[in-house]
């Protein structure tokens, strides 16, 4: 490889000196046959180590990141079939649970109905065996007083009668108040 590469190069690198020599040789036309094999060289060697060295390397990186990007993407996908799966749990245990709650509150309230509705069963019932026998005892008191206010006026009508029939001061006196003790 190298005789071929060193054979081209020798064919095109003999030129010809001529009237040309003082000028720009880049703008002799001698010239153009050496420029043109050392511009293609130069390419193809740059091209050879682009391909061979630098290209790789470029696309394992951006595979490295497009890689990355699709794993973080599909993670983000999970994160969210999570985060709404666990949304929806969540709601549904809100529900549940604010059911539960309403459903102890009811029952804590039919049972502190009952119970207050027999407390005031039991106080109603109280208050009527009271009253009852606070009516007996005042039927029973107005019964004695009366008992006592009617002796009480057949004396007092019997002393009367006698003052006024002019009986003897002694026979007046004799007739006494009986008050009934209660």
């Amino acid at each position: 490889m190298k005789r071929i590469a060193y054979s081209v190069v020798g064919l095109f690198a003999v030129a010809p000196f001529g009237a040309h020599a003082s000028s720009l040789p880049q703008m002799d036309p001698t010239w153009y046959g050496n420029q043109l094999l050392w511009l293609a060289v130069s390419f193809g060697l740059l091209y050879a180590c682009v391909s061979l060295f630098i290209a790789p390397s470029i696309k394992a990186v951006l595979d490295t990141r497009e890689n990355a990007i699709s794993d973080a993407i599909a993670e983000a996908e999970r994160a969210k079939h999570a985060a709404e799966s666990t949304r929806s749990d969540t709601g549904n245990s809100s529900q549940t649970a604010r059911a539960k709650a309403a459903e102890t509150m009811a029952k804590a309230l039919a049972e502190n109905n009952a119970e207050a509705a027999q407390a005031i069963a039991k106080l109603d019932h109280d208050l009527a065996r009271r009253a009852d026998h606070a009516a007996a005892v005042l039927e029973d008191s107005v019964k004695k007083a009366s008992a006592g206010i009617d002796e009480a006026a057949k004396s007092l009508a019997a002393t009367m009668a006698a003052k006024l029939l002019a009986n003897t001061p002694a026979e007046a006196a004799a007739p006494k108040l009986k008050l009934a003790k209660s």
